[in-house]
């Protein structure tokens, strides 16, 4: 289902219009749009600064006013490293990214069939060390990263995660952790208020109970993971929800009873990732969002948004829709951010398995500007490669079926995806 908006109209004639395509690609069609290519950034600076000026009431972060958890406060360091990011990444036409997620492990209580880092989990490898983890940190930080999160697995597995999280400097990055909830204990929270974590996102796959427990294959895990949120709000800590967004589920209305729950349990975001078929579910796209589920899901998310609603709702479908364009977002891999797996493996994303090199071998800045010059990655994308028809073709397609990952990308076809 192909939908056009056109902000500037004369005549009858598109001067200024985007149409997104049934592929995901958001493309220009008004006979003004090669002038705003050329204005892009300021225009893009100009969308967000609206946003930030809709959300006023979410929080403050050690003075600075957030607007989103998910980003840094305004005004705050690591959000002055995201502008100088996003400047030379125009001056320079090579990006520089502003975010890195880190798996510091893929050990984990739950044997969720959909999990993302399915498949990811070696016992003939051993995970970064503290020491190799605090020199990717650093590295990182030297790249210019201002937001690090930390995920598994389940990061709260591994011993050192307070040290690593404590370690980073909070005056060029911030630190964020996605967790089951499990052990989201009082002792464990205080922890993590003392090593300075800025945001917390606590999975919930449904907002029914036992479906939940079902879906993550352990009993009482909802209960515990409701407790875990409520005991970081009475620490004064910043909170949300992280979940997804499948074919069968959107036909229910789920995400809509997700927001409910967020709203009553007064969390500050929630995180609406799209059910993108990777790790465990890597061939199998049958839950994989509808153009019409997408667009559904981009106007239950834009409603929020006009409506200065709390919590807010940053859904993947509004990220890579028209408005999310506009926004300077899109697909973030290789944009804004990349992935770094236990073992030390660099991907693109969370979602890609697909390594471009280890740090253990390489300095990740010589991973990224490998990743950058790649032609599947040398572009910004308006939509999410993961669940586009040519680039699964291309890159996931051919990964063999017993293959661990992520997959090297030298056994790979060097092409543009897009031919």
């Amino acid at each position: 289902m192909e939908r056009e908006k056109i902000l500037l109209r004369l005549f009858g004639k598109k001067l200024l219009s985007f149409k997104k395509l049934d592929t995901g690609e958001v493309i220009g069609t008004g006979l003004l749009n090669p002038i705003f290519d050329k204005l892009r950034f300021l225009i893009m600076m100009v969308f967000q600064a609206n946003f930030y000026r809709q959300y006023k009431n979410l929080g403050n972060w050690r003075g600075k006013r957030v607007a989103n958890t998910f980003a840094p406060p305004v005004g705050s360091s690591p959000m002055l490293r995201v502008l100088k990011a996003s400047i030379m990444t125009r001056i320079f036409r090579h990006t520089f990214p502003v975010a890195m997620t880190f798996a510091v492990t893929y050990e984990c209580q739950c044997t969720c069939k959909h999990c993302s880092a399915g498949r990811h989990l070696r016992n003939d490898l051993r995970e970064l060390s503290t020491k190799e983890a605090k020199a990717l940190i650093d590295q990182s930080q030297n790249l210019g990263v201002a937001l690090i999160a930390f995920t598994g697995g389940e990061p709260l597995l591994r011993d050192d995660i307070y040290e690593l999280i404590s370690y980073v400097d909070k005056k060029k990055a911030l630190t964020i952790l996605f967790t089951n909830g499990l052990l989201l204990t009082k002792e464990n929270i205080e922890k993590l208020v003392d090593a300075g974590l800025y945001s917390l996102f606590v999975s919930i796959d449904s907002p029914i109970p036992e479906e939940h427990d079902q879906l993550r294959g352990l009993a009482g895990l909802f209960e515990s993971a409701i407790k875990g949120i409520k005991r970081m709000q009475a620490k004064g800590g910043f909170v949300g929800i992280s979940s997804y967004a499948t074919r069968s589920a959107t036909q229910k209305g789920m995400y809509k009873k997700l927001y409910s729950l967020a709203r009553g349990l007064g969390v500050e975001n929630l995180i609406l990732f799209d059910g993108v078929p990777t790790g465990n579910t890597l061939n199998n796209t049958s839950e994989m969002l509808t153009s019409k589920q997408h667009e559904e899901i981009r106007k239950f998310s834009s409603n929020i948004f006009r409506h200065r609603m709390v919590p807010q709702l940053n859904s993947q479908s509004w990220q890579n829709s028209i408005e999310g364009y506009l926004g300077g977002l899109g697909c973030l891999a290789v944009n804004l951010q990349y992935y770094v797996s236990a073992y030390g493996d660099v991907s693109p994303c969370d979602f890609t398995p697909l390594s471009f090199g280890n740090v253990r071998n390489k300095p990740i800045k010589e991973i990224w500007n490998k990743m950058v010059h790649h032609p599947a990655y040398n572009h910004r994308s308006t939509c999410c490669r993961m669940q586009h028809p040519n680039f699964r073709r291309f890159y996931i397609d051919p990964i063999p079926d017993n293959s661990k990952l992520p997959y090297n990308i030298e056994n790979l076809p060097y092409i543009d995806y897009r031919i």
